[in-house]
């Protein structure tokens, strides 16, 4: 008889409403900046459209800011991550472009959803957003840089420079030209395509 595999674990009731209350945040604030704009929103419009009081508002982002690009650039978190637990024989581009498809899959980091829509929007019509975009890519390629340095020895600090900026470079260009593409088609396929870009960008394709 076929072993029928072990259900997955749930989450503990107190994470799981947790992490609701973040997403009903991110929607309320997604669906203001799209329908107020993004400097006549305050956080206290997001917090009583997600029914919470502006003090739990902060709770769970430092302001609006960070609602918008994600608490603590959870995409450069995650590529660390990816790196540090890279195999010694790993191309490091190669890590680099798993750590992609994984932001890309991934619900609260997908690079294909609607908050990044629009937050490529802002980017070009808000000047404070635009630089926090400039800030975030900043400090995405030192972290990045600094992990392919810890876990590639055989890369110098600026030959690993040199790569995490190729990868945050041509991962915003590729974000930014398939997602403002109405023609893009269905997420699958605008992840699709930016992987095939990026890739093409690391010198893999």
């Amino acid at each position: 008889m076929k072993q029928q595999p072990a259900p997955a674990p749930q989450q503990p009731m107190r994470e799981r409403k947790r992490n609701e209350t973040r997403e009903r945040i991110i929607r309320a604030g997604v669906e203001l900046f799209a329908s107020k704009g993004y400097d006549e929103t305050t956080v206290a419009d997001i917090a009583a459209a997600a029914d919470i009081g502006t003090r739990t508002f902060f709770g769970y982002f430092a302001g609006k800011d960070a609602l918008l690009f994600g608490a603590g650039n959870g995409r450069t978190e995650l590529a660390v991550r990816i790196i540090g637990e890279a195999a010694d024989d790993e191309q490091p581009a190669r890590v680099l472009l798993r750590a992609l498809d994984e932001a890309s899959t991934d619900s609260d980091e997908d690079l294909v959803n609607e908050r990044a829509v629009l937050r490529l929007r802002l980017v070009g019509s808000v000047p404070a957003v635009r630089a926090r975009g400039a800030l975030a890519q900043l400090e995405g390629v030192k972290a990045i840089g600094d992990a392919l340095v810890a876990r590639f020895p055989a890369l110098d600090a600026a030959q690993a420079a040199g790569l995490a900026g190729a990868f945050v470079g041509a991962s915003a260009a590729a974000v930014q030209t398939v997602l403002l593409d109405a023609t893009a088609g269905t997420s699958a396929e605008r992840a699709a395509r930016i992987h095939s870009a990026v890739a093409a960008g690391l010198g893999l394709e």
